[in-house]
């Protein structure tokens, strides 16, 4: 497939810890980064709101990340340090 498979993936969200919530942050992305399929995987901060980019080759890597026992167990940790559920958004390049 060309480059019209890409995934992008947004999350965005408030953090109710944000000293806690960092360093889960970064080593979700860290592992995510390893993943197959995986382009690239970044969180960005302005204050207590954060916001994630996620790439991924294709649909099916993007679903295989979402089905990982590391995603599961981050998101159990993470969800109570932010406000709410995160907003996310699914994207295709054009």
């Amino acid at each position: 497939m060309g480059e019209a498979a890409v995934i992008t993936v947004t999350a965005r969200f408030r953090a109710r810890d944000a000293d806690a919530l960092v360093p889960l942050l970064q080593a979700l992305a860290d592992h995510s980064r390893s993943e197959p399929g995986c382009l690239a995987y970044d969180y960005y901060r302005s204050g207590d709101d954060f916001t994630s980019i996620e790439h991924w080759s294709d649909a099916k890597a993007e679903a295989a990340h979402n089905d990982t026992a590391f995603l599961r167990d981050s998101l159990k940790a993470i969800l109570p340090l932010i406000d709410g559920s995160p907003a996310v958004t699914r994207w295709q390049r054009l």
